[in-house]
């Protein structure tokens, strides 16, 4: 079960695929654009953008080379099915307690949790999928990093006065915050019409 849904957690990149993107990744300013993001990385083969567009409790479930692989076996595959999906509708939701039923192949984010679901359609089926906000952390060398390296050594901003001389990039949170989808759900995908279309794609690719 683990394993599966490996494989579908790679394959719903595919649900939307278009143009290539390249360069610095983008900001995820709603779960619209963490969509748009997942059809530029099918597009351009890129699994590091669509790592970009997964919440950290997933990826805290799920190795990042563990997607990779699944990334690479079923792009290939999901061709038809990534250009019928479509958006639905996109609603506020707040993250419940953990359902005692949901075994440890589904991710579960904190209760509380500022989120969104996101209902897709595709081929007379439809699912919805949580996606929350997430804050990273600043980068090294930008003016709101909590310290730098200057030659071997790291300095924090207490150490060091004049901190923001070598600072490159100014990157305020709301540049650093995304919305990420969290999948597998249990609440949406323990019965999810489109998460079981997949595994048939996926089974048919490799008979």
């Amino acid at each position: 079960m683990k394993t599966l849904f490996v494989i579908v957690l790679s394959s719903f990149a595919l649900l939307c695929a278009s143009c290539a993107v390249t360069g610095k990744r983008p900001v995820l300013r709603t779960p619209e654009d963490s969509l748009g993001a997942m059809r530029k990385a099918y597009a351009s083969d890129d699994s590091g953008l669509f790592l970009h567009t997964l919440a950290s409790e997933t990826l805290k479930r799920y190795s990042e080379h563990t997607i990779r692989i699944g990334w690479g076996e079923l792009r290939p595959h999901l061709g038809n099915l990534v250009e019928e999906a479509k958006v639905v509708a996109v609603k506020e939701y707040v993250t419940p307690g953990r359902d005692s039923a949901a075994d440890d192949t589904f991710v579960w984010p904190p209760a509380g949790e500022r989120a969104r679901r996101v209902r897709l359609a595709l081929r007379g089926a439809e699912e919805e999928f949580l996606f929350v906000s997430e804050t990273d952390p600043p980068p090294e060398k930008s003016k709101q990093a909590a310290g730098v390296w200057i030659g071997s050594r790291y300095y924090t901003r207490r150490e060091h006065r004049a901190l923001n001389t070598y600072a490159q990039d100014d990157v305020p949170e709301k540049d650093r915050t995304h919305w990420r989808l969290v999948f597998p759900f249990y609440p949406f995908q323990k019965q999810g019409q489109i998460a079981a279309m997949l595994q048939q794609e996926i089974a048919r690719s490799r008979k």
